[in-house]
């Protein structure tokens, strides 16, 4: 039983195309280029030898990355790595082989990519387009989905993964942030010496307020000398003594 099954089944290869479908794609069984069935999935297919063929597209996320030259706003040409992922509709199979072929990333994606990228970074300039990368990624990642929108090519992320620009122009702008940063020590440094100067003025202005209260207060209330020369006495007499006016009282001294 198993070697009758055995020269069947070798039997039918000999005379039956066979192909496998690998887990995670989609096949097509085809008959002079025409498909002739339904998407397939994973699994052994066996399609007529004579004029047929069996082809398989890859619907799990796949990963790649395109380089291209673009310009800046302000024309200052820089290499671009950006980093696509993606897959494709699995629903759309049938559509994608008719109207585009397995040469979809070629065909559809890569222009995509790259036509929008050049549009990206030629509105920004070189030196902003550093700091503003994240910025920038989303746009690209928007305008991408939105081109392909009615393509069987889905793309779920875009990674602008490096910006090379010239090593002159790089050396200007590694300068230009050495500059702005001696400008912020420099401003800095202002603002804490003038704040230190106005302090010093509140600081006089208060001293000074304080002397004139002060004096205003003595020469209203004499007896006020008297009180702080006896809340400073330590009680000690002294070996010398000059008795003035204001000392009299507290001295009960007559003239």
């Amino acid at each position: 039983m198993n070697v009758a099954k055995t020269l069947f089944l070798s039997a039918l290869v000999l005379v039956a195309g066979c192909g496998q479908v690998d887990s995670g794609h989609t096949g097509l069984k085809l008959s002079w280029g025409k498909i002739v069935s339904e998407p397939l999935g994973p699994g052994l297919w066996f399609y007529n030898p004579v004029g047929g063929s069996l082809v398989t597209y890859d619907c799990r996320e796949q990963r790649v990355d395109f380089r291209m030259n673009a310009y800046t706003k302000d024309v200052q040409s820089a290499e671009f790595q950006i980093v696509v992922t993606f897959s494709l509709d699995q629903s759309q199979i049938v559509a994608l082989h008719n109207e585009i072929g397995p040469q979809y990333a070629d065909k559809v994606l890569a222009p995509a990519v790259i036509g929008v990228t050049k549009d990206v970074v030629g509105g920004w300039e070189a030196d902003k387009l550093i700091n503003g990368r994240e910025q920038a990624t989303k746009e690209i990642y928007t305008q991408v989905t939105a081109r392909l929108k009615d393509k069987p090519v889905r793309v779920s992320s875009v990674v602008l993964a490096n910006i090379d620009y010239s090593d002159v122009f790089e050396k200007s702008i590694e300068d230009k942030q050495v500059a702005m940063q001696n400008a912020i020590r420099a401003k800095n440094k202002t603002l804490q010496i003038e704040e230190e100067a106005r302090q010093k003025v509140i600081a006089a202005e208060a001293e000074a307020k304080s002397m004139q209260i002060r004096g205003d207060a003595l020469k209203s209330n004499p007896g006020l000398v008297s009180l702080e020369a006896i809340q400073k006495w330590d009680g000690k007499a002294p070996q010398t003594l000059v008795v003035g006016d204001a000392l009299k009282p507290m001295l009960n001294v007559k003239p």
